[in-house]
């Protein structure tokens, strides 16, 4: 079996890897570059197979990142079956169709985006099923909700790759299952050269107690799909602990309102199933213009809860734009902050943000940024989760800025993985 590695090399996000089964090429993801410059450029370079050539997909999980591309692959003749856990299928639904046109008009429309939902087939987890005259099995792999990690097996020969993993005290989704013994892994490395600092329920705390107290606006950049559920639960909890904390709380970004449907729909698969139905069946939400007319009138104390997570595009921008000169207000940022992107910069100490020709942000306000909040295992959860298998088995570090791949093929070579290595775009594995 060869295996082709092309996505998510050069940068973390625009996962794609394939991999030639008995009965044709399966892919594994199938997600958009995000935050370089050159994003449009990448997502529209040529793949190493033609898309006809491809007879199977299977996601890992549904952010855009890894699913992203799937409409536009469609397009070009892809005519196979996608498979993935019956939550990713759903969560794929709201975002596929928000990023239609997000990459260009001609890109992929809703309509392409409706075919390719209609070839999605679900496997539950530790299910396994026959693709390609091989085997597929997803395993929970922590991060968001239904995200997995996959199990191959052909020709007497097994695989993994990991997805995205998730930390193992995730407020709200169950940690990843350890890796299982294999002839090869691939896997993240994100947060591979650092772990993770901070305590979230604190920081969180910190930013709502300072909004009440001191009655400011505090907007908060987050993903529409994991992380703003995971804050509206958090704030919540405080909320039901601290009444006298309590100050208005809106929600402004329409994927975010659907993905919360899902998130309520499956809340069975989270670890607080009444605290997240509750939280997210108690959300005011802007709907109408006049509502933003006349939130963009108030002064604090007020929460926004909007998207982007990096500040790359979204309702976000009319918030940043409307309380840019108010130097009491706090923009959060509560996770990782990729490559490239505005959210990075304003971390960096950056305060302007270019969104297009017409719409630049001078930010005056504070900026409160964590990594505590991260969906994402960190280095010591990364090494933990391929503790239990051989050490003999090679493994490849994917999905990762340079220097968290080197130092975590540093760390796993201190403990004793023998075959530690970090392809290029578009080197062949032979397993």
């Amino acid at each position: 079996m060869n295996i082709t590695v092309f996505g998510a090399t050069d940068h973390v996000t625009g996962s794609k890897t394939f991999i030639e089964f008995p009965d044709g090429l399966l892919m594994v993801d199938c997600g958009l570059v995000q935050g370089p410059l050159n994003a449009d450029e990448l997502n529209r370079s040529k793949l190493p197979f033609a898309a006809s050539d491809i007879k199977a997909i299977i996601i890992t999980h549904a952010h855009l990142d890894h699913s992203g591309q799937l409409p536009y692959l469609v397009k070009k003749g892809f005519q196979g079956n996608i498979y993935c856990t019956p939550a990713t299928a759903k969560l794929m639904q709201v975002i596929l169709m928000d990023s239609a046109g997000l990459v260009g008009e001609d890109y992929y429309s809703e309509q392409d985006v409706s075919v390719t939902l209609s070839m999605l087939k679900t496997i539950e987890w530790e299910e396994t099923a026959s693709v390609l005259g091989g085997s597929v099995k997803l395993r929970p792999a922590g991060h968001i909700l239904g995200a997995s990690s996959v199990y191959l097996s052909s020709q007497g020969k097994k695989i993994v790759l990991s997805g995205d993993l998730g930390r193992k005290d995730d407020p709200l989704i169950p940690p990843p299952r350890e890796c299982l013994e294999s002839n090869i892994v691939l896997m993240e490395s994100t947060y591979g050269d650092r772990n993770r600092e901070g305590d979230y329920r604190k920081e969180l705390h910190s930013f709502l107690t300072t909004v009440s107290r001191e009655s400011r606006i505090g907007i908060i950049a987050s993903f529409a799909v994991a992380r703003a559920q995971m804050l509206l639960t958090l704030i919540f909890e405080f909320y039901q602990r601290h009444p006298e904390e309590k100050v208005r709380v809106v929600l402004d970004s329409p994927m975010m309102k659907e993905a919360c449907k899902i998130y309520k729909t499956f809340s069975h698969l989270t670890l607080h199933q009444h605290e997240l139905f509750e939280a997210m069946s108690d959300l005011e939400i802007i709907e109408h213009q006049r509502e933003w007319e006349s939130l963009s009138r108030k002064s604090g104390p007020l929460i926004i809860l909007s998207s982007s997570g990096m500040l790359t595009g979204g309702r976000i921008r009319r918030h940043l734009e409307n309380w840019q000169n108010d130097p009491k207000a706090i923009l959060f940022l509560p996770g990782y902050q990729g490559e490239g992107t505005p959210g990075r910069s304003m971390m960096e100490g950056q305060r302007q943000i270019n969104f297009d020709s017409e719409t630049t942000i001078n930010w005056q306000g504070e900026v409160w940024g964590s990594d505590a909040f991260s969906s994402h295992a960190d280095q010591a959860e990364l090494l933990n989760w391929v503790a239990n298998i051989s050490k003999d088995t090679p493994l490849y570090l994917i999905h990762g800025e340079e220097e968290s791949k080197q130092k975590l093929k540093q760390k796993l070579r201190e403990l004793g993985h023998s075959t530690v290595m970090i392809p290029k775009k578009g080197d062949i594995i032979n397993v």
